[in-house]
């Protein structure tokens, strides 16, 4: 399936592979690489959600992981009808003198551009902010595309192509001379998926499933990193990418 939304039927079906990585893996990538960055006592953690928004099971697993890994953190929730007003509850949790890591558990897009907006105000006030934020906060038109830079946006994503990547300006030039004109989205993952399992199928026959956990593959707009869930589950793809937005206008892929 190639639907994010599929992984839950891994649990119950031994041959089922969900090869795009979920939104929970996304998010719980986004609460390790907090634990990863954070550095001292000093930096503040806050999770901003909508309330009122029923996400109230995700938040509650975000709060697990969080705890798991020994972050302390605040939680802050609001509607966006509280927008103007959430700026002076959230300098009482911030810190002037580190920096304050906000990861926003929202996919509303009204909800998201409400507080990367509040947090710019934050920045012009003197506060230093990374933000983290789902993975569809690139798709989402309505935010001024300045103000993820000046957040300096942390996102993890199940896609991404690097188009400095040699691997991906071969297929791009070969595309081109083949159909007259630009790959889309779906090219490439279609590419990215055929490849991988017809090379898992070259080398390892009838018995390919079996090896799949032993053969991680970085592909040109995915990293294939399967794993089989407890018991006669199936497997899914834990392979994240992670791209920061940074404040001189740049997109920076991080490499493992």
């Amino acid at each position: 399936p190639l639907d994010h939304r599929a992984e839950y039927l891994a649990a119950s079906h031994a041959n089922f592979i969900q090869v795009p990585t979920s939104s929970s893996l996304l998010y719980e990538d986004l609460a390790k690489w907090i634990r990863e960055e954070r550095t001292g006592s000093s930096e503040k953690v806050i999770v901003i959600y909508e309330k009122g928004s029923g996400n109230i099971e995700r938040m509650g697993a975000m709060n697990t992981i969080l705890e798991k890994d020994g972050i302390p953190f605040n939680t802050f929730s609001y509607s966006i009808l509280e927008g103007r007003n959430i700026q002076e509850p959230l300098k009482k949790m911030m810190s002037k003198e580190a920096p304050n890591r906000i990861l926003v558990m929202s996919e509303s897009e009204a909800f998201v551009n409400d507080v990367v907006r509040n947090l710019n105000l934050l920045i012009h006030n003197e506060y230093e902010i990374v933000l983290y934020g789902p993975s569809k906060i690139r798709t989402f038109e309505t935010i001024e595309v300045d103000n993820l830079h000046n957040t300096r946006l942390h996102t993890s994503l199940a896609y991404y192509v690097d188009y400095d990547d040699p691997r991906v300006m071969e297929f791009v030039k070969k595309y081109r001379a083949l159909y007259n004109t630009e790959p889309t989205p779906y090219a490439f993952q279609g590419y990215d998926i055929a490849t991988y399992f017809m090379d898992m199928c070259s080398k390892y026959g009838h018995d390919w499933i079996k090896n799949m956990e032993d053969n991680d593959s970085s592909l040109l707009q995915a990293d294939f990193r399967f794993h089989k869930m407890e018991g006669k589950a199936g497997y899914v793809n834990s392979g994240v990418r992670r791209i920061v937005y940074g404040p001189d206008y740049s997109i920076t892929l991080l490499k493992d």
